[in-house]
């Protein structure tokens, strides 16, 4: 029974990615041999974000809406970057 309960919470886990959101804003650059997006949020500014590890460049198109779930912390280069947990498409390319 305990190994049971075990496995459910391990499970639940990695179905929390819905949460609260880090970065939302629009793809003003992809960097395809990077695997990465940069992306314009109005309140933290420009954020390079490097793509999950079978994330791929071919889908996004510069001008989409964008959430992002942050895998660790925000690097503070100038510009900042991060690495994703999650991203999704909340609106296409204006």
């Amino acid at each position: 029974m305990l190994l049971i309960c075990f496995a459910l919470v391990g499970c639940g886990k990695k179905e929390e990615v819905k949460g609260k959101f880090d970065i939302k804003g629009n793809v003003v650059e992809i960097n395809a041999k990077e695997k990465s997006i940069l992306v314009d949020d109005k309140d933290k500014g420009l954020t390079w974000v490097a793509l999950t590890e079978n994330g791929s460049t071919n889908n996004y198109q510069e001008g989409q809406q964008v959430v992002v779930w942050v895998d660790g912390g925000i690097d503070t280069s100038a510009p900042v970057s991060t690495k994703a947990l999650h991203i999704e498409i909340i609106s296409p390319k204006q």
